[in-house]
């Protein structure tokens, strides 16, 4: 289980319901850069290797080729901007938590632009769900509250939307309808009066 968010205190009764960080899908775009940063690689590596093979055959004696240098330098130059932003995305994914109780919404969120802060659910208007289709392929989406005021807090990369809105909006619910006090009962008399007819 996650830990709660430093800057937050629980209240009392308050309980957690559920707690996310990001999304594993969250890495698949500096995947999907380092391949579109490689495959335009690969035919050059190749040049260079079967040039490098035809001077080693004519010059066996001689210097080593500098081809294999070449070779590190370009897979350098592929791997260095899909390396930082894959170091970037790692810390926004380690730094990144949402917690849901039956009082507030803590959320923590982003590296570079980092959003954190705490929505009492009394305060919020409406949720809602977006799955785009490879959230749905891989399990993940982003559920957006908005809260009295015009605040709109997009919650991206979730897994399991539709569990995590279903709870919120219970908790919402519950939030916004505390436990009514009992009904007040007739008094009831200490004589028999009720019993006496009634007189014209």
């Amino acid at each position: 289980p996650l830990a709660m968010n430093p800057f937050s205190d629980f209240h009392p009764n308050e309980e957690i319901l559920r707690q996310e960080r990001l999304h594993a899908a969250i890495f698949v775009l500096p995947v999907v850069l380092f391949v579109a940063f490689l495959i335009p690689t690969i035919p050059v590596l190749f040049f260079l290797n079967m040039m490098g093979n035809m001077i080693g055959q004519f010059n066996p004696q001689g210097p080593r080729s500098p081809f294999p240098m070449l070779w590190l330098v370009l897979v350098a130059m592929d791997l260095l901007p899909a390396l930082l932003y894959f170091i970037v995305i790692l810390l926004a994914y380690q730094n990144s938590e949402i917690t849901l109780t039956n009082k507030r919404l803590i959320y923590r969120t982003g590296f570079v632009a980092r959003a954190a802060g705490e929505l009492p659910l009394e305060n919020v208007e409406a949720i809602f769900i977006l799955e785009p289709l490879l959230g749905r392929l891989l399990g993940y989406g982003t559920v957006t509250v908005s809260s009295i005021g015009g605040l709109r807090l997009p919650l991206q990369y979730l897994a399991k939307p539709q569990v995590f809105q279903a709870t919120l909006q219970r908790a919402v619910a519950q939030a916004k309808s505390p436990a009514r006090p009992a009904p007040k009962l007739a008094p009831v008399p200490h004589d028999d009066s009720r019993y006496m007819p009634k007189s014209c």
